[in-house]
């Protein structure tokens, strides 16, 4: 979707209306900010200012005013300030009850576009708004993360480095890590860093002998001064990207289901606990270990979606993620498992 530019004025003022619905309560993801909530409904999800009033129940005069206010207010420049989103109360509740630094919750919309690009579209305006001028961008693969690579808002970064965190795979679909790190690289014109490696080796020796390689060795060396990373989150139950991407097995895959895991991000399984699972299947995996993605400062994972909820959860108490951008409907369930204790 093209946005007005920051000059650019929504539409030209209309005359007040007659009448008016009964004006609606702001939903709570907006934080009580209505000026927010219009914003998002004009911008984001595409409505005309007539629609936008009647589901606020105001008139189209006020939602002029309230689009001129958030441009105002630096509320939208291209894009809604994700920060906004951030300091609403769906957010706030959820980082204080899983320990996130920062939460970004997508509202519910009458958007159609899927759910993961909706979600990849605001995760990175999330990006956007967090990238320094110096950065070492961890890049994982995946739906999202992809769909977040080709919604960014092209920009001059050439003191920043995207580098792929794991090895690449035989997937058929286009959300490879190779694909995912490039489009990053090519949005923000910045140096791009492919790990030249397969995911997946026959036995841990090749991949003891692959890590030994000097060019392979200097790049987990740059992966450890990571100053970000940007990830998604998989389920295991049904349908999986992993085993349809060709990254594993079914029976691969099996194993890690027997031994309770519920989910995989950032290359590493865990279960609903959040402990790591693991097999043999990872001593042949070449990617960075989770002690290293640890130590990164800015850990960002893009997903939602109610079947992932578990692996959500897991994710979040393994420490894998401290910046979550999930929809509203899943961090309202995030929430709920949370409060089973």
């Amino acid at each position: 979707m093209k946005h007005p530019t920051p000059n650019a004025a929504p539409d030209a003022a209309p005359a007040p209306d007659a009448k008016s619905a009964a004006r609606r309560p702001i939903p709570p993801q907006f934080g009580m900010d209505q000026a927010l909530w219009a914003a998002w409904l004009y911008y984001e999800d595409g409505l005309k200012q007539d629609h936008i009033a009647e589901q606020m129940g105001i008139s189209r005069a006020s939602v002029f005013n309230l689009l001129q206010k958030a441009r105002d207010e630096g509320i939208v420049t291209i894009a809604i300030d994700p920060t906004r989103i951030a300091r609403a109360d769906l957010a706030l509740r959820l980082s204080a009850a899983t320990g996130l630094s920062e939460c970004f919750v997508l509202p519910a919309g009458n958007s159609t576009a899927s759910l993961h690009e909706q979600i990849g579209h605001l995760g990175a305006r999330v990006l956007e708004n967090r990238l320094g001028e110096t950065e070492v961008i961890g890049v994982a693969w995946g739906r999202t993360v992809m769909r977040l690579s080709q919604l960014l808002t092209p920009m001059q970064r050439p003191n920043v480095t995207v580098a792929q965190i794991t090895g690449s795979s035989a997937a058929t679909f286009d959300f490879s890590p190779v694909l995912c790190t490039s489009n990053i690289a090519e949005r923000l014109n910045a140096r791009c860093v492919n790990l030249h490696a397969p995911g997946v080796v026959s036995t841990p020796a090749v991949k003891d002998i692959l890590m030994a390689e000097p060019s392979i060795h200097q790049h987990f060396d740059l992966l450890r001064q990571c100053t970000m990373t940007v990830f998604g989150v998989t389920h295991l139950i049904g349908p999986t990207l992993l085993v349809q991407g060709g990254f594993m097995s079914q029976a691969e895959m099996q194993v890690y289901i027997d031994k309770g895991a519920i989910g995989f991000a950032s290359g590493h399984f865990f279960d609903i606990a959040g402990n790591p699972v693991r097999s043999e299947f990872d001593d042949r995996h070449i990617t960075m270990s989770h002690d290293e993605l640890l130590n990164v400062p800015r850990r960002i994972c893009v997903g939602g979606g109610l079947p992932k909820v578990g692996a959500i959860c897991g994710m979040l108490r393994n420490r894998l993620a401290n910046v979550l951008v999930t929809d509203e409907a899943t961090a309202h369930a995030v929430l709920a498992e949370y409060a089973k204790g």
